[in-house]
């Protein structure tokens, strides 16, 4: 037990570390979501027993370069232009998944085409949702005719951590206490539909909470935008929980409790990130499809 609270302890510092200096270090966030990124998926690619070089060295370099090449996007962009390139990001991830495919080709019997999805999606999909935290931070280069600041891609970076682990932490005590209909039994048999009820209020309080702290005190100007708070947290809260049982089922189908044994008490960083990655990606997903301001 001490080692767990220990443990957790020593990674609260680290995030709160790197969001408070993400700023005055431009290099700590994009590198800290690369080394998260590229943990998440050596996690997996072990998980899977795979082995052969070529594969987990194109998921490794996929992990790292999606967030580095957003952060560095306008040099990237710039050298494009010199050489008469369109050098697109989202080009070079598709060559990636292309890769990886052809690549299990040569060791078929090793790399199933179930492995090799599995790698693939999850050598694309972890780095871009990580890359959303750098998509939070510089909400205000992104869209500059918005009204965005500094001061809104703080708020956007503990938004989606709130909607995925105070859910979490709200969804454990509810379910601790009241918790007495089993949510997904054949899943993840400590889940209770009573827990999973708390959690969304949970997240959506915490949400709002939040909100109402940087309208008042830290945005330049209020904007009292407390529906879409509301509608936005309450989605992200249900797709946190989606991802933890998704997650939960492909433990299950590998045969494992824990991704890792990195964090003593908490399994590996995928353990960690799991329902994370549902709602960074659904964020990203309602921000630009029904673009919702904040």
């Amino acid at each position: 037990m001490k080692k767990k609270v220990f443990a957790g302890i020593l990674c609260a510092i680290a995030g709160i570390t790197v969001v408070a200096f993400r700023n005055i270090t431009p290099w700590l966030l994009p590198v800290a979501a690369a080394v998260v990124s590229l943990m998440s998926t050596y996690e997996i690619n072990h998980a899977l027993a795979i082995k052969k070089l070529p594969v987990n060295i194109l998921t490794g370099l996929s992990s790292i370069c999606i967030p580095i090449s957003f952060w560095l996007r306008e040099p990237i962009a710039q050298l494009g232009a010199r050489v008469g390139l369109s050098l697109n990001p989202v080009c070079f991830v598709l060559i990636f998944g292309l890769l990886i495919f052809i690549f299990a080709l040569f060791d078929f019997e090793e790399v199933t085409f179930e492995k090799a999805s599995t790698v693939t999606v999850s050598s694309l999909a972890i780095p871009f949702a990580v890359t959303v935290y750098l998509y939070c931070n510089e909400i205000d280069k992104i869209y500059p005719n918005e009204g965005y600041t500094k001061s809104h891609g703080l708020f956007l970076i503990l938004f989606v951590m709130f909607c995925s682990w105070l859910t979490d932490t709200f969804a454990y005590f509810t379910g601790s206490f009241f918790g007495k209909h089993k949510l997904c039994p054949k899943i993840s048999p400590k889940k209770t539909v009573e827990g999973a009820v708390g959690g969304v209020i949970g997240g959506i309080l915490s949400a709002v909470i939040l909100y109402a702290v940087f309208d008042s005190l830290v945005f330049p100007e209020p904007h009292r935008r407390y529906l879409e708070i509301i509608s936005v947290s309450a989605v992200l809260a249900v797709l946190g929980m989606f991802g933890d049982l998704t997650f939960s089922v492909l433990k299950r189908n590998m045969g494992i409790k824990d991704f890792s044994n990195l964090v003593p008490g908490h399994g590996g960083v995928m353990d960690r990130f799991d329902s994370e990655v549902f709602v960074l990606l659904g964020f990203y997903a309602i921000v630009n499809i029904f673009g919702v301001k904040f």
